[in-house]
């Protein structure tokens, strides 16, 4: 992942483990327990980790990657976008059991349940409105006085899609994307600046391909079949070089 991905993923990694220290309590941080629409949210983002964690590079190709530069690389860049989907993913799961649900009215008239709670003078909103087809969550800071939000994102009622934005500071974001239609997932991470790691993979065989956009331009590609097998470009050069 290239610097201007490193420096704002550290920004929403230090918020994240704010978060996390905020959702720990002297019972642990328990998740609240019957509220139908937080825990059907938490069950489609349980859903998609699951989806997550079952991405792996093809058995040979683990193989190829000890002998051979570019099958290793491949495997790195996959391992490397499973563990930031699973990492990002996993605080919206993270709610301390002493957090005091509040309802309201959100954007377009939708019921709107939003659970604060507060840890070290910061006090935290987490906010879910729903319409027949998706779950909308928000999830804002408060510290001294001012409100920003953290992440904002969205998940479908069948847990075929679900997109999130972490927000960090002067604008500079992360955008993460999971779409999944039969077989097929895809999965990006872009920024601000219009970086871009694109994921396609197949469950079934897979097979798959990561590609590396800069500044909206492809730079570099890896794509892979089933059997393991497996060719890297370097788009800036035109340059090929394939494994085994």
């Amino acid at each position: 992942m290239n610097t201007k991905f490193r420096r704002v993923s550290m920004l929403i990694m230090v918020a994240v483990a704010t978060i996390f220290q905020s959702c720990s309590s002297e019972d642990d941080g328990i998740l609240i327990e019957n509220e139908n629409q937080l825990e059907d949210i938490q069950g489609r983002i349980e859903q998609y980790q699951t989806a997550i964690e079952n991405i792996q590079a093809p058995d040979q190709m683990q193989e190829y990657a000890s002998q051979n530069t570019y099958a290793s690389a491949a495997v790195l860049s996959l391992t490397s976008l499973q563990v930031q989907a699973l990492t990002y993913s996993s605080i919206f799961l993270s709610i301390p059991d002493d957090a005091e649900p509040q309802g309201t009215i959100g954007k377009s008239g939708r019921n709107a349940n939003t659970w604060v709670w507060s840890y070290g003078g910061v006090t935290l909103y987490y906010t879910i409105t729903s319409d027949t087809v998706f779950d909308y969550f928000t999830y804002d800071i408060e510290e001294n006085g001012v409100r920003r939000n953290f992440y904002e994102g969205r998940v479908r009622k069948d847990g075929t899609f679900y997109e999130v934005k972490f927000n960090g500071e002067n604008g500079e974001f992360i955008l993460m994307t999971y779409t999944k239609t039969g077989n097929i997932i895809n999965f990006t991470i872009e920024n601000n600046d219009n970086d871009k790691i694109e994921l396609v993979f197949n469950e079934a065989d897979q097979s798959g391909s990561i590609k590396v956009f800069e500044s909206g331009i492809l730079n570099e590609s890896f794509v892979w079949s089933s059997n393991g097998t497996g060719l890297y470009t370097d788009h800036r050069t035109g340059e090929t070089f394939s494994w085994p």
